[in-house]
C-alpha cells in the first residue's frame, strides 16, 4: 500500500482601488461687471443739457455667471455735480431685465436743482457674486450739463445807414436759435435790423430750456415812420409812434367811457403809399345809410364800414386830412357824440339824452400790400372789457359793432417778430393798462 501525501500552498496578492468624490469645486476668480449701456434725456434736440424739468435715464448692465446680490439703490449709486456728491430726492431704480447671468437696471433722475456737469458713481459692492467677489467702482460721465440759471441779455440800439437800426443783444450764455436774428461766431451775441420803431418783449431760451425776456425798444429808426392818432372831443388828438405808445391813453386815464371818435394814420418812408391799408367800422346815431362830416377836418364818414366792407384807405386815398402839418388818412370824425350834431344833410340832430359817449370807432382791420418781410399788429381797448385780443394782417379787431373803442395801438413788425408782439400785447387783455 502506498500512501501519497500532497500539500498545496497558494500565495495571492489582491490590489483594491476606490475613488471617492469629496467635493465639486468651481473656482470663479471673475468679478461682477457693470457697464453703462445707454443714456437718455427728455430735453429733445439739446440732450447734452438739462434743467430741473427734464428727466434723465441711465441704463446699466450687470453681468456675472454666479450673481448672488445686487444693490442698485441710493446707498450704492451716487450722483455727482461738478465732482461733488449731491442728494437727489427724485431718483428711481427699476429692474428691466433679470436672468441668472445678467441684470439690467434703469436709473431715473429728475428735479435736479444744482448746476454743473452730471456724473454717476456706481460703488464697489453694488454687485456681489457667489464667491463674494465685488464689482469694481464705476465712474460715469454723462456728458450732460445741468443748468437751472436763466440766460441774461443786454440790449443795445445802434443806428446804421439809411435810417435803419441794428438791435444788438449780448448774451450771458448760448441760447437756442431765433428766427431772423444773426448769431455771432462765439454765439454770445445776436443782431437784427429794424426799419421802424417798435417795442416788445423777446423771449430767449438757453440750451437747457431756461427762459427769460429781453425788452426790445427801437426808438431811432426812420426808414419807415408810422404815426397813429386818436381823437376824442374831450381830449383832442393823441398820438402813438410804435414804442408801447397808445393813442387815446389820456382819454382812458380820464375816464374809459370816453370814446375814440376818429382814427388817423400817417405812413412815410421807403415804402409805397398804399403799403399800409386800413378799414374801420363806425357806429353812429344815424344808423345804416347815415353819413356825417368831421367838425375839424370836414371829411365825410358813414355809419358801418369805411370806406366800405371790402375797401381800404391808405396814404394813396384822395381824402387825406392835415393834422399838425402832416397828411393822414382818417376814419370817423370829431363831434360824433355831440348833442345837436346832425347828419351830412343837416337832419336828425343828436338829442340830449344824458348818454353822451355812445358813438365812435368800433373796429379796425389793417393789411399790408406785401407780406414778404412785414406783418402789422393792432389792438383796441373797449370800456367794460379792457384790451381785447390783439389782431394782425387783415383780421378784424372788434368787440361789438355797438361798443366803440377808447384807445388803440398798432405796430409794423418784421414777420419773425409778429408772434412776440402779439404775445406781449395779449398780456394786457382784460386790463386797462395804458402805460409801461
Amino acid at each position: 500500500m502506498l500512501i501519497v501525501s500532497i500539500n498545496t500552498i497558494i500565495n495571492a496578492k489582491y490590489i483594491m482601488q476606490n475613488e471617492f468624490c469629496i467635493a465639486n469645486l468651481n473656482i470663479d476668480r471673475t468679478k461682477p461687471k457693470i457697464e453703462i449701456i445707454n443714456t437718455s434725456n427728455t430735453n429733445k434736440g439739446y440732450e447734452k443739457y438739462a434743467n430741473k424739468n427734464h428727466i434723465i435715464k441711465v441704463n446699466i448692465k450687470i453681468t456675472d455667471k454666479n450673481l448672488k446680490n445686487v444693490y442698485c439703490d441710493k446707498e450704492h449709486v451716487k450722483i455727482k455735480i461738478n465732482n461733488n456728491y449731491v442728494n437727489i430726492q427724485n431718483i428711481k431704480f427699476t429692474k428691466t431685465k433679470d436672468t441668472n447671468e445678467e441684470k439690467i437696471y434703469e436709473i431715473e433722475l429728475k428735479n435736479i436743482v444744482e448746476n454743473g456737469k452730471l456724473k454717476i458713481d456706481i460703488l464697489e459692492g453694488t454687485a456681489i457674486d457667489a464667491g463674494d467677489l465685488k464689482n469694481e467702482k464705476v465712474e460715469y460721465d454723462t456728458n450732460i450739463t445741468i443748468d437751472n440759471i436763466a440766460p441774461n441779455g443786454s440790449f443795445i440800439e445802434q443806428g446804421i445807414s439809411g435810417g435803419k437800426v441794428n438791435a444788438i443783444i449780448n448774451l450771458s450764455e448760448y441760447i437756442r436759435n431765433l428766427e431772423g436774428w444773426k448769431v455771432s461766431e462765439n454765439k454770445l451775441k445776436i443782431e437784427k435790423e429794424f426799419t421802424n420803431n417798435i417795442s416788445y418783449k423777446l423771449p430767449i431760451v438757453d440750451y437747457a430750456g431756461n427762459e427769460s425776456t429781453i425788452n426790445i425798444n427801437i426808438t431811432k429808426a426812420t426808414f419807415i415812420n408810422i404815426i397813429y392818432a386818436s381823437h376824442n372831443s374831450n381830449i383832442g388828438w393823441t398820438f402813438g409812434y410804435g414804442n408801447y405808445d397808445i393813442a387815446g391813453a389820456q382819454a382812458v386815464k380820464t375816464n374809459s367811457i370816453l370814446k375814440t371818435e376818429a382814427l388817423a394814420f400817417n405812413v412815410e418812408g421807403n415804402i409805397a403809399n398804399d403799403f399800409v391799408q386800413a378799414n374801420s367800422y363806425i357806429y353812429t346815431y344815424w344808423g345804416d345809410g347815415g353819413k356825417a362830416r368831421c367838425r375839424t377836418s370836414n371829411m365825410i364818414y358813414n355809419h358801418g364800414y369805411n370806406p366800405s366792407n371790402n375797401t381800404y384807405k391808405s396814404m394813396k386815398s384822395s381824402d387825406l386830412v392835415t393834422i399838425q402839418n402832416k397828411k393822414y388818412f382818417q376814419f370817423g370824425g370829431a363831434g360824433i357824440n355831440a348833442v345837436g350834431q346832425t347828419d351830412i344833410n343837416g337832419r336828425n340832430p343828436i338829442p340830449d339824452t344824458k348818454e353822451y359817449f355812445k358813438y365812435g370807432i368800433c373796429g379796425i382791420k389793417m393789411q399790408l400790400k406785401d407780406y414778404s418781410q412785414f406783418s402789422i399788429v393792432y389792438q383796441i381797448l373797449v370800456d367794460g372789457s379792457g384790451w381785447i385780443k390783439a389782431c394782425s394782417d387783415g383780421q378784424e379787431c372788434i368787440n361789438s359793432k355797438q361798443k366803440p373803442m377808447s384807445a388803440f395801438r398798432i405796430a409794423l413788425v418784421p414777420k419773425s417778430e409778429k408772434q412776440y408782439v402779439l404775445n406781449t400785447w395779449n398780456t394786457d387783455v382784460g386790463t386797462y393798462k395804458v402805460t409801461r
